[in-house]
């Protein structure tokens, strides 16, 4: 029966060859699908969106759209709201700060959390739009048109309102945002920039008086990127920008204007950003003037673009899920009517495209519509499961039938193998969470332009601690006999398969991971991102079974070695 381990390695190599080529295809689409995610919530043909009413420049270095020489006269009792994005502030870096400090002792001193994933463009369409990711079809920094959600800024250019911006150029990318009245976009750069927008800002305000004014710095980010956000270049960073926007607090302040100051994201400590770490996901948001209240409390980052429409009596935003505030807003019992009804309204809509049309029932007000529009996603996710459950018993069941099979051709061999996986599972993991710190988060890798090398790199050390499992096996091996024998005592089809069924059982307990990943979420994105945490381990798993399975080539080399010279 010696034929049988032959028989046996053979099949064992060939199962997790094509285990891995499929885990290689299927990471790769599963990826595509979260980057090019198509929300049914969102209007791709953008109705409220018409053509910029500016010309569009040359590209350069910066843009400045200045105001028309005729412009309708600005109110001199309507209320202002000045939005301004610090990206990548850090809420204990806010805490430091001296100019946000005294504005929060004159206003709402709140705590936003982002949604997933807090990165750079879903978190700027959040705030401007009250969408999150899921509904606003911005999963990624890849997103590269312009957004399909209505923002803050297509319904004031919409309602007329003098509007002005002053951004890097992405904002006419995502936002078309050189519709503003006057406005002024520049390249992002690694230079200190955000004294120059607030130097174009007060400058536009002076001379444009507008009803919004949207402004976005983006020092901190580039700091924490770059040294970390626990260095002392990020508290440099934060605190010039500090004077900066105590400059332009100075420059605008007066009895109708309303400052919200606030982040799109934080960082962990390294740099990262993305994921679902407390750091990266609660950020300040300060709402500081007529109008407010003062206190503080925690709201959620949709919320601020609802909060910032009422505030100046705009329509909200149209597919938003975020709330007026009534901690917020003062006298706000009217605001808060309104924005039910719009909720309301988009409510209808979501549950229209999720076939639930009638599972609003009675619901009117927020807790309400957000009640039942939980139990509409509860329900569609039953759902999902249910259908996606037998193929995910049929891949999970196929890995528990090789390590059936693998025990019953050896027992020896079968738990050999799986003390090389134990040891696989050790020395990865213990590469990954103790000695470079990772968690299962889009925050592991510092920026984007990461992301292939920091997979590469995790598929390396998949490949190393799979080898050296295999010497862990073949070093058991033989004490698993009460007279070991050598490749050269008949043995050598058992040694030589050795290598192969120790990857085998590998890929196999990843296979089942995979698996019930595949039965919670998908590999197809359609309606809802998944819980990116899972998510990323998804990922994980997946390069793991494309490198531990390539491994099988040199596994039999590997185990013969070891039985070689064996003491």
């Amino acid at each position: 029966m010696r034929w049988l381990s032959w028989v046996a390695g053979v099949l064992a190599l060939f199962v997790c060859l094509g285990s891995a080529f499929g885990a290689y295809e299927l990471a790769g689409y599963s990826w595509d699908q979260v980057v090019s995610y198509k929300s049914p919530f969102a209007d791709y043909e953008r109705p409220w969106a018409d053509e910029p009413s500016l010309p569009t420049p040359a590209e350069t270095e910066q843009t400045l759209y200045l105001p028309p020489e005729t412009t309708r006269e600005a109110s001199e009792t309507a209320r202002r709201v000045v939005l301004v994005i610090c990206d990548g502030l850090t809420l204990d870096a806010s805490t430091k700060m001296t100019g946000l400090n005294t504005l929060r002792q004159y206003g709402a001193n709140t705590v936003a959390t982002t949604p997933q994933p807090s990165l750079s463009y879903p978190t700027w369409t959040t705030i401007l739009s009250g969408a999150p990711p899921n509904v606003s079809g911005v999963p990624t920094n890849w997103f590269d048109a312009a957004v399909p959600v209505e923002t803050l800024i297509d319904v004031a250019w919409r309602d007329g309102r003098r509007l002005v911006v002053a951004a890097p150029d992405d904002f006419k990318t995502l936002y078309s945002a050189d519709r503003a009245g006057a406005s002024f976009f520049d390249k992002w750069t690694d230079k200190y920039m955000s004294a120059t927008y607030v130097d174009r800002a007060l400058e536009l305000a002076e001379s444009y008086q507008p009803e919004l004014l949207v402004i976005h710095l983006p020092d901190a980010d580039e700091s924490a990127h770059a040294y970390g956000a626990a260095s002392e270049q990020y508290a440099a960073t934060t605190k010039r920008m500090d004077a900066d926007l105590s400059r332009l607090i100075s420059g605008l302040q007066d009895d109708r204007t309303v400052f919200v100051i606030t982040a799109d994201h934080g960082h962990v400590a390294a740099g990262g950003h993305g994921g679902w770490e407390s750091e990266v996901t609660r950020v300040p948001a300060i709402f500081a003037g007529p109008g407010t209240i003062l206190g503080q409390g925690d709201i959620a980052q949709v919320d601020i673009a609802p909060t910032v429409a009422s505030l100046l009596g705009m329509r909200i935003p149209q597919q938003s899920v975020g709330r007026v505030r009534d901690d917020i807003i003062a006298d706000s019992e009217g605001m808060v009517a309104t924005g039910e009804r719009e909720y309301l309204a988009f409510a209808r809509v979501y549950a229209s495209r999720m076939g639930q049309s009638a599972s609003l029932g009675k619901a009117q007000h927020y807790d309400e519509v957000d009640a039942a529009l939980s139990k509409i996603d509860d329900a569609r996710l039953v759902k999902d499961r249910e259908t996606r459950l037998p193929m995910a018993l049929a891949g999970a069941g196929a890995a528990l039938l090789a390590l059936v099979l693998l025990f019953a051709a050896s027992w020896r061999a079968g738990v050999a193998a799986m003390t090389g996986t134990v040891a696989y599972y050790a020395i990865y993991n213990g590469l990954y969470f103790l000695v470079h710190g990772y968690l299962w988060s889009l925050s592991a890798f510092n920026t984007e332009e990461y992301v292939q090398s920091f997979f590469y790199m995790r598929m390396a050390e998949a490949a190393l601690a799979a080898l050296i499992a295999c010497v862990v096996a073949a070093a058991v091996y033989p004490m698993l006999r009460a007279r070991p024998r050598t490749p050269h005592h008949g043995f050598l089809g058992g040694w030589l398969a050795l290598g192969p069924a120790t990857t085998l059982a590998i890929v196999a307990t990843l296979a089942i991971q995979v698996a019930w990943f595949f039965w919670a979420w998908g590999a197809d994105v359609v309606w809802r991102l998944p819980d990116l945490k899972w998510g990323f381990k998804y990922d994980l798993d997946l390069t793991q079974i494309t490198a531990v399975g390539a491994v099988a080539l040199l596994a039999p080399v590997v185990t013969y070695l070891v039985g070689r010279y064996h003491p």
